[in-house]
């Protein structure tokens, strides 16, 4: 029979690449009956190529394997032949799953070719072992022994293996962690720095999963390897493990910090570097109450600001550098900000990556001093070219162009890379609200000027062509709730927003304009009377187009309609004429012509909005149909220098009907309905801030028994009420206790209302009418209403005092009282040289309700933040393993985990200083309560010796 070799079956596969998918999926069906004859043959070399020949298709096609082939590879793993077993143990892991039951059959000719004395066997089953140990715990436990006695093994290859070969041992074997940990330290000192990068690397994911609490013992050796080593490789791994370490030991940050230092200074690796200065950040050795900290941040700013200045220089250098100033600027915002430049010209790189990172550290650069005009610069990326500001490009075409720029034959034009990028809408999405977050962070806490804000995010909602629109929304909103000084200008520039058909245009189709026209129309409704012409607002809010918008713009244009039109029917009601009766008349005709298309919508709130103000406006309608305007006056003789002869007859009949006004009542129909009470911001949390009334159970009926009370009897306080007042005041009768206190209060108030309206005297006599029992009544009431109440504060001579109720209420302004505490009348006022030194030094910054509104009684919350929850790391696993609490097996006889500390004379003399307990105190290799339960460990045996000789003797 034909044998097809690999090679053979390569060639095959191209030359049916060209022809059509049948002939491929038949030269492979010919193909797999092939291997399938070659696997039940018993030629071990023609079962080995077939085995070869099978991993390759599995690894080009999603081809099931052929039944029994796990045993075959295992077979072929059993072979005495070198080159048969390295092909069976590099499709082992291909062959074999979590579910392969053949594994068990692998175990006995894995630990015999593990021990084998031949050095080139040993490396062919721990090759295959990574995936292996990871399938079956079963496996790893048995093989745990043999990988840990390979560890000496005299070949550093070997020894390299068996080291890697423990972390997914121990990942399926958490508790070999335990026995094994000794022996991987001794690795960290080994002659071949292959074998000491294996360790680290070891370590450090260790170390990773499971915190560093249980490596801190480590730390000795890994200063030696920090000091000793050139590999910058290995020095990163170090680095890392060190970041994990010296948060957990903050007295290593004292001996780390002259190799460190060193490393950054001397080191022409930009990744070493970055892991040093990550190091140095998480470890606390910038820290300015450090007396090297400032040093050792401007050491680090001034080696990373190299590579920003460096225009030819390598792309990973800037990007690796303006990651590394992302954890500066934290700590050491001011040198950070002296490569300002820099970072903004980073912005407009070709890179995407660059870009980002730029935009970042530009992000935590603001401050008060610098908004405006990294704002500015952040626009220009924005605003399109002139020769692009018709039709930008969609994430297709963007894409397409940088795919374009990347071809082998492209030419790589950096600015047409630029601009391709800028115009990027995934891009532009991030650089908007990136923007938008720098204005609003903290609270608007670096703006000084919010006239200049809303323009900004005029501007930005203009130019910027993606889906912000509801962030835009609720800062415009936000900024003109809280800054009242900002409300004339806003309202001025958002006028002329209503009036642009074209962004309304824009804004349809979902790029973020409707967000500002929706803010437009809530502001020119709320703040009518800042409006420059009512009259054209309201044609714009109600624009031909409006049918074309969403549900929400339609509501709350109707909305805004009705606010401006109240205030302008109230407003000239004040000079009515013949005049404003016609201009009234047909505006009221051109808001139901708006309204009429609505009065039928689909949308629920759009109908009901526009039916309730379609029919008040019908009723204003009708009272101005009804109303008979005022006649013009007619000055005698039309002069007007003589008074005898201006106003005549005329005037003096205007001047006698008091009783009815010129204007239509109905005017002023609108205006209570949307000035009753002052919109402002509210604090956050306000709602948790209300007080709950005391004694409110709302498990309890407000009134027993829902008032109808079958063996209920009337007080006979009713009595008292004589029956004139019944007859004026039908409350009627029964309902309980609680329904005879409410007709009491009401009857009072009737009758203090009748009182209110006898004039000048009535109001003498109240206090003398009403009954000094009842206001001792009500006085106890309240004393044992707050006789509970830890935050009233109850005064003693309170009988003493007069009714609360005719208490004087003042309002007290806070200008005066912060006069006041300042030294009064006594003070003297600064000269005018003063005075204007300060304000040229720092503008005040502006008047706003940072904090918002809160309930009546609240206090302002403390703190709006909430402590970040603890990373919360799983106990189970190898996670689950403490090499502190528990003391590990020794491997070279040593009776206790601190015996292991110690060296030998023969080692070196920073080494030994590092690892000795009798060292300087700076850097622990183990915990001192570790240490000194050792200790007493140690001591209670050598008495219980002493005890046991004593007896014997």
């Amino acid at each position: 029979m034909f044998e097809r070799t690999l090679q053979d079956l390569i060639r095959g596969l191209r030359a049916h690449k060209a022809s059509s998918k049948a002939q491929e999926d038949g030269f492979i069906s010919e193909a797999m009956g092939e291997i399938r004859d070659e696997l039940r043959g018993k030629d071990m070399a023609l079962k080995a190529e077939a085995v070869l020949k099978m991993c390759y298709l599995m690894m080009l096609y999603p081809i099931p394997p052929p039944p029994g082939f796990a045993f075959h590879v295992v077979e072929v793993m059993s072979s005495p032949r070198y080159h048969l077993k390295q092909l069976g143990y590099l499709a082992a892991p291909m062959a074999f799953s979590g579910d392969t039951e053949e594994v068990v059959l692998t175990v006995n000719g894995i630990k015999k070719d593990l021990m084998s004395p031949h050095i080139p066997l040993p490396p062919l089953p721990l090759t295959a072992l990574p995936h292996l140990l990871s399938l079956s715990p079963s496996l790893s436990t048995t093989l745990h022994p043999d990988l840990l006695h390979l560890l000496t093994h005299s070949s550093p290859r070997i020894r390299k293996r068996a080291v890697l070969c423990l972390l997914p041992c121990w990942e399926a074997f958490p508790e070999g962690l335990r026995e094994g940990f000794p022996r991987l330290r001794e690795r960290l000192q080994d002659d071949d720095q292959g074998v000491v990068g294996a360790t680290v690397g070891v370590v450090m994911e260790l170390a990773r999963r499971q915190g560093g609490k249980n490596y801190l013992p480590l730390a000795p050796e890994l200063f030696g390897i920090l000091t000793g080593s050139s590999n910058n490789w290995m020095l990163i791994k170090v680095v890392k493990l060190f970041a994990i370490l010296t948060p957990l030991e903050p007295r290593l940050v004292r001996k780390l910090l002259p190799p460190i230092t060193s490393l950054i200074s001397n080191t022409s690796a930009i990744s070493l570097l970055y892991e040093c200065v990550r190091t140095c950040i998480v470890g606390g050795m910038l820290d300015p109450d450090r007396a090297e900290g400032e040093a050792l941040a401007r050491v680090c700013v001034e080696k990373l600001g190299g590579y920003l200045r460096d225009e030819g220089g390598d792309q990973n250098l800037r990007y690796i550098a303006l990651l590394a100033m992302v954890k500066i600027i934290p700590t050491h915002p001011q040198m950070v900000a002296e490569y300002q430049e820099e970072v903004m010209q980073s912005l407009d790189d070709p890179d995407v990556s660059i870009r980002m990172r730029a935009l970042e550290l530009v992000t935590s650069m603001v401050d008060r001093d610098n908004l405006q005009n990294i704002v500015d610069q952040l626009l220009t990326h924005l605003a399109p070219t002139e020769s692009n500001t018709s039709n930008l490009p969609s994430a297709v075409a963007s894409l397409q162009a940088i795919a374009n720029q990347l071809a082998p034959d492209g030419s790589k034009d950096p600015v047409t890379t630029s601009t391709s990028v800028s115009l990027s809408p995934a891009y532009r999405l991030l650089l908007t609200q990136r923007l938008l977050s720098i204005i609003s962070h903290d609270t608007y806490v670096n703006v000084s000027d919010f006239e200049w804000v809303i323009s900004v995010l005029v501007d930005v909602a203009y130019v910027s062509h993606v889906d912000v629109g509801v962030e835009i929304r609720r800062l415009v909103l936000d900024i003109i709730g809280r800054v009242k000084s900002v409300r004339t200008y806003a309202v001025g520039v958002l006028e002329k927003v209503l009036g642009d058909e074209d962004l309304r245009e824009r804004g349809r189709d979902g790029t973020g304009e409707d967000g500002l026209v929706e803010a437009a129309v809530w502001v020119c409704g709320e703040y009518a009377s800042e409006l420059s012409s009512p009259l054209s607002a309201i044609s714009s809010i109600l624009s031909p187009t409006l049918h074309l918008s969403s549900p929400s713009l339609i509501t709350l244009s109707l909305h805004a309609v009705a606010k401006v039109f109240a205030h302008h029917t109230a407003t000239v009601s004040s000079r009515w004429t013949a005049e404003q009766h016609e201009e009234t008349k047909n505006l009221v005709a051109s808001i139901k012509k708006g309204l009429t298309p609505f009065l039928t919508s689909l949308d629920i709130e759009v109908q009901e909005r526009a039916v309730e103000i379609s029919q008040l406006i019908s009723f204003v309608e009708a009272d101005l149909a009804h109303h008979t305007p005022p006649k013009r006056v007619v000055k005698n003789g039309g002069s007007e220098d003589i008074p005898e002869l201006q106003g005549g007859f005329e005037s003096a009949v205007d001047e006698k009907d008091n009783v009815n006004p010129l204007y239509p009542k109905s005017l002023f129909l609108f205006q209570p309905l949307f000035t009753s009470h002052e919109l402002n911001a509210v604090a956050f949390k306000a709602q948790e801030a209300v007080r709950l009334p005391d004694g409110l159970d709302l498990d309890v009926d407000i009134v027993s028994g829902g008032g109808f009370d079958a063996d209920l009897e009337l007080d006979g306080e009713d009595g008292d009420h004589s029956e004139a007042e019944k007859e004026v005041l039908d409350l009627g009768e029964g309902g309980g206790k609680g329904m005879e206190e409410l007709r009491r209060v009401l009857r009072e108030q009737e009758k203090k209302g009748k009182k209110k309206g006898k004039g000048k005297k009535a109001e003498g006599e109240v206090g003398s009418t009403e009954d000094r029992e009842e206001k001792e009544r009500r006085r106890a009431a309240r004393k044992a209403k707050h006789k509970d109440d830890p935050y009233y504060l109850y005064d003693k001579r309170d009988e003493d005092l007069e009714d609360v109720d005719d208490i004087p209420i003042v309002k007290l302004d806070d200008a005066e009282l912060a006069g006041g505490e300042t030294g009064g009348s006594s003070s003297k006022p600064k000269t005018k040289s003063k005075m204007k030194s300060k304000s040229k030094k720092k503008a005040p910054p502006p008047e706003f309700d940072r904090t918002g509104e809160l309930p009546e009684g609240a206090a302002v919350p403390r703190s709006t933040t909430t402590p970040a929850p603890a990373l919360s790391r799983t106990t189970s696993g190898l996670a689950g393993v403490d090499l502190i609490a528990s003391n590990p097996v020794s491997t070279r006889g040593s009776s206790s985990r601190f015996e292991e500390y110690k060296l030998d004379e023969n080692d070196a003399g920073e080494q030994r200083v590092m690892r000795d307990h009798n060292a300087e105190a700076d850097v622990p290799v183990s915990a001192s309560q570790e240490i000194e339960v050792v200790k007493v460990k140690r001591k209670k045996k050598g008495e219980k010796k002493k005890k046991e000789t004593a007896l014997e003797g």
